[in-house]
């Protein structure tokens, strides 16, 4: 995957995921009610889940975003043949 494409979809999750913890905190204070979906009530637990899966996803595509290619993009030592030359 290009570099930008993973830097674009980590921040796609980490919103994701801040998304469904202020979610899951408005639960829990009580300003909006569980949400129900395909007849069952989805509690604040699983929206604590959501939140630290779309979290880590969004960790790990930053990290081959930024960080990953800056190893690669270290200079390679030259050979032995085109110091001597």
């Amino acid at each position: 995957m290009n570099r930008e494409v993973c830097k674009f979809l980590s921040g796609f999750f980490g919103a994701l995921g801040w998304a469904h913890a202020g979610y899951a905190m408005a639960t829990s204070a009580g300003l909006v009610s569980e949400p129900t979906f395909l007849g069952r009530r989805w509690g604040v637990g699983y929206m604590w889940t959501e939140a630290a899966v779309y979290t880590a996803i969004g960790a790990g595509l930053g990290y081959l975003g930024w960080f990953a290619a800056a190893e690669e993009a270290l200079p390679q030592p030259a050979d032995e043949l085109t110091r001597t030359a």
